[in-house]
């Protein structure tokens, strides 16, 4: 949206009182419309000193050291549990900063994104919730580890989420806003808005972590897209590419593995070091340990990263989920006023989820010599307040509904949807200034609303209903149904269909990382999940699945989908469930 602020007309002479006053009003009324909007006049300051390009240099090396003491920005509830990990921070030519994070969610969605501002870089105004799950979708149960990149005009923020219990089989998403703060609309597979699909699908053996946890970096005109991909065949962070254009998704391609995630280093943040000419990821080694500490590793084409240096000095000790600040296209110079963020707790026992965070000044300096991963041996801090008491007076950081899905018969009448505010503890209250919601996107042909209440009309069919409150917005789903037994769960399931995820896969012989071949199922009580022969999401007794290769001397299939290349060659694998729904896959051998 583009924010019109006055007109060079020539205006008639009006007296200096009746001047005042419609200035007065004018600057009123913009200053309304921008906070119902979010609005920004000029959008954000960027940086117009951008250093000419350098030849990487692989002698000279990068080196971080803490500068001053850590900020303590975030504690958690000494008598209970929360977090705001994996923030991703944008600074600005103007000395602002801005900041998202992992918070925990609300009613049994396990992760949601907040945001804060700072004017100045240094103190953080109030926080809001901006990026939640999209119910009944393949980001339902989460929306964590944020990574924020800003061109042509968006912020695209890209997360990690699943639709498996248990937080494995995860995949990478992206949100889009002209706003630091929202509202985000996510990348629908074909285009921007609505249900979301990955841009990064995780397609090998469950019960692993699988993709997320992205960072990006602009550079040259090109996106470079990173991720964490863990599957049996080991831990790495993988690079992809893509152009800027508004679709850029569309068109990720997988350009191979950065480096390889040992002692148990976490996410990595990636910036483009100017003066060097480098790319940089900053990462956390041993977290969660007494001997934890940021990790750097190099690299000069930003596909190939190498070990650089390991720093517990001046940081928090059992830090984790790191990361760093960086210009709006994930740029940094060796003049910039850099700091990283982690959180971190006192690692006793008892403590998971339940964290602090920290913001810590850093510097950085090149050097010429050989990279020094080993560290200096000196440890971090242990820092020793890092609980607080909940505050009596909190102030209200987003809203939810109690049921993030509603199912009506046609015709069913002022069904009372329920709201509530949520505190920075992620404490709900009831919201009970209902008469200031804002209901809108709906299908009108199929429901209506009024004073917080749904009456479906004599239709059937689903429609998504944003609602706002104040600055915060969430979202449900209303599906109105013929019958009760066509409500989620309320019947004995049946197949409906089942279709591939994935329709055909290419293999080289020898290769390592083997995909596995699953099917999405929608049954007849309108449940929905992918079947590969395993129980965490459907049962394997009542709905198994077979696998029939067309020729096995090409390639053979496991009972659980995994796919083994044998020799150069093409086959198909026609893939069942419960005996009677079927679809197919091709499957080229090189």
């Amino acid at each position: 949206m583009t924010c019109r602020m006055g007109s060079n007309k020539k205006q008639p002479k009006k007296s200096v009182f009746t001047a005042l006053a419609a200035t007065v009003l004018t600057a009123a009324l913009a200053a309304v419309f921008l906070l119902l909007t979010g609005c920004r006049s000029k959008g954000p300051k960027l940086f117009s000193d951008t250093l000419p390009p350098v030849e990487p240099d692989p002698g000279t090396h990068v080196r971080a050291a803490a500068a001053g003491e850590p900020d303590v920005i975030y504690m958690p509830p000494a008598d209970g549990s929360g977090y705001r990990y994996g923030p991703s921070i944008m600074y600005y030519a103007d000395g602002s900063c801005d900041a998202w994070f992992s918070t925990p969610g609300y009613g049994g969605e396990w992760d949601w994104i907040s945001y804060k501002h700072s004017d100045d870089g240094v103190h953080f105004g109030d926080e809001k919730i901006v990026l939640v799950p999209t119910p009944d979708s393949m980001d339902r149960f989460s929306c964590c580890d944020p990574g924020v990149s800003y061109f042509g005009g968006y912020y695209y923020l890209g997360y990690t989420s699943t639709i498996v219990e248990g937080g494995v089989n995860n995949n990478v998403f992206v949100a889009r806003s002209k706003n630091p703060d929202g509202p985000y609309e996510k990348w629908n597979g074909g285009g921007w808005g609505g249900d979301p699909a990955p841009v990064i699908y995780y397609d090998e053996g469950a019960s692993t972590y699988g993709a997320g946890e992205p960072s990006f970096v602009v550079q040259d005109g090109v996106l470079y897209m990173y991720y964490s991909w863990a599957c049996p065949d080991g831990d790495h962070i993988r690079v992809a590419t893509s152009d800027t254009a508004e679709d850029w998704p569309a068109r990720l391609t997988y350009r191979g593995e950065a480096y390889e995630k040992i002692n148990s280093r976490h996410s990595a943040d990636i910036a483009y070091l100017e003066d060097a000419g480098k790319f940089v990821a900053f990462t956390t080694q041993y977290g969660h340990d007494e001997k934890s500490g940021l990790f750097l590793l190099e690299s000069e084409d930003g596909i190939t990263f190498y070990e650089s240096q390991y720093l517990c000095e001046g940081l928090y000790k059992h830090l984790h989920s790191l990361g760093v600040s960086r210009r709006p296209d994930g740029h940094i110079q060796l003049k910039d006023k850099l700091f990283i963020g982690y959180a971190f707790s006192d690692g006793g026992s008892g403590n998971w989820g339940k964290w602090a965070t920290a913001f810590q000044t850093i510097t950085l300096e090149l050097y010429q010599g050989e990279p020094q991963p080993e560290g200096n041996g000196v440890l971090g801090i242990q820092c020793g307040q890092w609980l607080t008491e909940r505050p009596k007076d909190s102030p209200m950081i987003g809203i939810a509904s109690y049921s993030r899905v509603i199912e009506l018969y046609p015709g069913e009448s002022d069904v009372n949807i329920g709201f509530v505010w949520l505190d920075p503890m992620l404490s709900a209250y009831e919201l009970k200034d209902t008469g200031k919601l804002k209901f809108s996107g709906y299908d009108n042909s199929l429901i209506s609303i009024k004073n917080g209440k749904i009456t479906a009309k004599n239709a059937t069919g689903e429609t998504t209903v944003k609602v706002r409150y104040k600055r915060f917005e969430t979202s449900l789903k209303v599906y109105v149904r013929d019958s009760f037994e066509e409500f989620q769960g309320s019947s004995t399931k049946t197949v409906v269909s089942f279709t591939p995820v994935i329709s055909s896969y290419e293999l080289t012989v020898g290769q390592t990382h083997l995909p596995q071949i699953r099917g999405l199922v929608r049954f007849s009580d309108h449940t929905w999940a992918e079947a590969y022969n395993s129980n965490v999401m459907v049962s394997v007794k009542r709905f198994p699945v077979t696998y029939t290769v067309s020729d096995e001397t090409v390639l053979r299939v496991s009972d659980n989908g995994i796919i083994t290349p044998i020799s150069p060659g093409a086959a198909t694998v026609t893939v069942a469930i419960a005996g009677d729904n079927q679809f197919v896959v091709t499957v080229t051998v090189k």
